[in-house]
């Protein structure tokens, strides 16, 4: 006899929330193009460098990948993870100069080529950072540094995760986030650069603020190519709500499925590069 209740074969449903926790690259990931985040962190698709590759067709920049080596991508965050370690290793060293040797060895722990690695292109930026006028004025003789600071970050019933590269504690002045940046910045002005970073800053002054019980924060985003110009922000208790207003909607989206592609006017080759989507199931940006 024909029973109640929904067939015993149904039509699988694909996912619609992240199967990993967000954290503050998601969600400007997800800001950025919600559905380059479904395909990614939801769907979990590889990204496609042969695909883009091909349809940026006379774009020099090429995402590589498909004969085993690794992609600019890669190789940009591998070289990042390893200017992190040196920046964190001279902070526990009384800010000492990391050798050519240790530097080389972190390369090649982040993932750089051993015999490709160049000691003295991520030492650089250590240096620059080690002589900027931030460091000698405010982070030196500050009560207490902290370098990779882990975060957890409740908003609404969501758990955001991350790290602070620099968290200062200073006399008479509300808590000092500093932040690393290792972006190529060209002639571009780090005041601009810095705007993309918005919801990371937001994530940033909330969770030390909670954490240290103070009223207001600065973030400092440093672009080591020129640590000279930070770009500092002090951010109190209205900046602060406007951003956990913006954090949970987002999140909000998110839970509810809404993975528009992003419009076409803020389609970029920077944006659109490597997505899985890109030239099968979306036209990606105009091209030049």
């Amino acid at each position: 006899p024909l029973g109640t209740g929904p067939p015993p074969l149904v039509e699988r449903r694909p996912p619609i929330v992240p199967s990993r926790p967000l954290s503050y690259t998601a969600i400007a990931a997800y800001e950025e193009c919600p559905y380059r985040f479904y395909m990614e962190r939801v769907l979990g698709l590889p990204g496609s460098g042969r695909t883009s590759a091909r349809i940026a067709e006379g774009n020099t920049t090429s995402t590589g990948g498909d004969d085993g080596s690794p992609s600019a991508r890669e190789e940009r965050s591998a070289r990042g993870a390893a200017v992190h370690a040196l920046l964190e290793w001279s902070q526990a060293n009384a800010w000492e100069e990391p050798s050519a040797e240790l530097a080389g060895r972190h390369g090649v722990a982040a993932g750089l080529d051993a015999e490709a690695t160049d000691s003295e292109s991520l030492l650089e930026p250590v240096r620059d950072w080690l002589g900027s006028p931030l460091l000698r004025d405010e982070v030196d003789g500050a009560v207490r540094i902290r370098a990779e600071v882990p975060i957890l970050l409740g908003v609404g019933e969501t758990v955001l995760r991350g790290s602070i590269d620099l968290l200062v504690e200073r006399e008479g002045g509300p808590p000092l986030v500093v932040d690393y940046k290792t972006d190529r910045l060209g002639s571009a002005d780090p005041r601009e650069r810095a705007e993309k970073y918005e919801i990371q800053r937001s994530i940033y002054a909330l969770a030390a603020a909670q954490a240290l019980g103070a009223d207001a924060v600065e973030v400092a985003y440093v672009f080591l190519e020129r640590a000279e110009q930070p770009v500092l922000t002090t951010l109190g208790p209205a900046e602060m709500d406007a951003g956990r207003e913006r954090l949970s909607a987002a999140i909000d989206r998110i839970g509810a499925g809404e993975f528009p592609v992003a419009p076409e006017s803020e389609r970029s080759w920077d944006l659109c590069r490597g997505c899985p989507a890109l030239g099968r199931l979306c036209s990606g940006p105009e091209s030049d």
